[in-house]
């Protein structure tokens, strides 16, 4: 929440713009002090429009901006993701929607979903078919699948965040299946 900063002077003083005829009569004590509390509150405000850039860059934004920037991207935060996931993911959004439905995009938003150390593997059933022989049987099987595969997937919390996802960049008629990753130990 923003609000008043102790100790933040404005850059533009309302005393300072004055009109010559009431900067004279400022040397009374009524008016300095009275135009120094438009000051203070209108100085974050200053701030902020001065530093504006800053805000609407999520590697750059105050914590709670970097959640209502996701807003504006079609982001919803979860509450597991650190600070840094979010930045990242609000700051790829727009590349994530436009990779949405490709392998290469569902791999990209299970990844910054389930965490940067994670290893993500998209597999589909080839979605094309084709024989040599006309006619022919079609290898592979029938039907569209994608099957997702990534570490930390075994963790309730990881796969919540990875299936909601999942649910949002995977088209809506293709079903998926997400399985967790075998441990280098286990394999």
């Amino acid at each position: 929440m923003r609000g008043l900063v102790p100790g933040l002077g404005s850059p533009v003083p309302f005393l300072e713009r004055l009109p010559g005829v009431y900067q004279d009569v400022a040397d009374e004590d009524f008016l300095p002090r009275f135009l120094r509390a438009f000051d203070d509150s209108i100085a974050p405000t200053i701030s902020t429009l001065d530093n504006l850039v800053a805000y609407v860059d999520p590697r750059l934004a105050p914590e709670d901006f970097v959640d209502w920037l996701g807003g504006w991207v079609d982001v919803a935060p979860d509450g597991a993701w650190t600070l840094e996931q979010r930045r990242a993911i609000v700051a790829r959004a727009a590349m994530l929607h436009r990779g949405a439905g490709t392998l290469a995009g569902i791999r990209e938003a299970v990844r910054l979903a389930a965490g940067p150390e994670s290893e993500v593997s998209v597999d589909d059933n080839g979605g094309v078919a084709w024989s040599q022989q006309p006619g022919g049987a079609l290898p592979g099987s029938d039907g569209t699948h994608v099957t997702v595969t990534a570490t930390g997937a075994e963790h309730p919390d990881a796969r919540r965040r990875i299936e909601r996802v999942l649910r949002s960049v995977v088209p809506a008629h293709v079903p998926w299946t997400l399985l967790p990753a075998l441990s280098e130990e286990a394999s």
